[in-house]
């Protein structure tokens, strides 16, 4: 799977065929029920692609992210991002006595699962997402072993979601629509939003979530686990998610002024200021690179960049080339294009 798991992500069009490879390649290894496979941004760690199958229904999710977020139940990832083991068994199988951990067995048996195996997909210090695989309830249990066996695909894995984004090269956006705006209160209802966009953005969702929503008042039902983020940190959050039509900037920030608990999030396609920093980590574009992205972005000549840089023109076009090479463009009029 170090190989071929990264090489099929490669091949992949969307989100939901990528999850499915990779659960009918960890199924010869690791038999399983169902999967939530979840990618990052990785600037700021919030959700930018979801899929699944066979897994929680939509409801239990955002359950247990509320949950989460008030810290009432246990919530792996971070430990495993930041701990010495990538993976961990919850609920049968655990011997994990933790209170929250009760609290997330009892979500996870209401759903009918008994046991899951979380996975994070790090990478150099990155997380690039995580995988759940899901056991039924009276199924064996995730043991000790596969866990292990899990730990040690947590880096293919990682890398398979970042061939899935970066083996497509970078292209201007196709979609194009005015930036919606939605309020959510204190109990998750959508309290107002604008109108402008939502057909536009209808089309381009299943590319971010595997299910279309329902109506304008669903449309906004992706959102709510950046609107959690920014409810508990008090504090904007920001995502940039790619989809077939481009990427899409979602962002999350506390409403003053308002009821407790109430959130404005705004959704558009992505700006070159929002994207450029997680796209710098998609494709491996360094710092000094990214500099010389920023001054093209301003119009800058390969004369000016160099000399407000302090480089030779020669070094500024091999920065170029190194650019076009790594995101698949042609020429700087298109990486512009793609960017602007």
């Amino acid at each position: 799977m170090s190989r071929s798991a990264p090489e099929a992500a490669a091949r992949v069009g969307s989100a939901t065929e990528l999850g499915g490879e990779l659960s009918r390649q960890l199924s010869r290894v690791m038999p399983h029920d169902g999967y939530l496979l979840t990618g990052y941004d990785p600037i700021t760690g919030e959700r930018c692609f979801l899929a699944c199958e066979n897994d929680y229904d939509v409801r239990a999710r955002r359950r247990m992210d509320f949950e989460n977020a008030l810290g009432r139940t246990r919530s792996p990832v971070a430990e495993l991002i930041h701990g010495s083991c990538p993976a961990l068994v919850l609920g049968a199988g655990a011997h994990d006595e933790h209170p929250q951990a009760r609290r997330l067995h009892r979500l996870m048996a209401a759903e009918s699962y008994g046991s899951e195996l979380c996975i994070a997909l790090t990478q150099r210090g990155v997380a690039w997402g995580a995988l759940v695989l899901l056991r039924e309830r009276g199924s064996r249990p995730f043991s000790p072993a596969e866990a292990a066996r899990a730990a040690e695909l947590a880096q293919p894995l990682a890398q398979a979601v970042k061939r899935y984004v970066t083996s497509k090269p970078l292209r201007p956006k196709i979609a194009s629509f005015p930036p919606i705006v939605a309020v959510i209160d204190g109990d998750d209802q959508i309290a107002g939003a604008t109108s402008a966009g939502f057909d536009a953005l209808r089309a381009v969702l299943p590319g971010v979530y595997p299910t279309r929503p329902a109506g304008d008042k669903e449309t906004f039902g992706f959102v709510w686990h950046i609107a959690y983020t920014a409810r508990r940190t008090a504090a904007p959050a920001l995502t940039r998610a790619p989809t077939a039509a481009g990427w899409l900037s979602l962002q999350a920030q506390p409403l003053e002024g308002a009821a407790p608990g109430a959130v404005v999030v705004t959704l558009q396609p992505a700006q070159a200021a929002d994207l450029l920093p997680a796209l710098a980590q998609w494709y491996g574009i360094s710092v000094r690179e990214r500099t010389v992205i920023e001054q093209a972005l301003e119009g800058q000549a390969v004369k000016q960049i160099a000399r407000r840089l302090a480089l030779s023109p020669h070094t500024v076009n091999d920065h170029f080339k190194a650019i076009y090479r790594k995101t698949s463009v042609t020429s700087r009029e298109e990486l512009i294009a793609c960017l602007a």
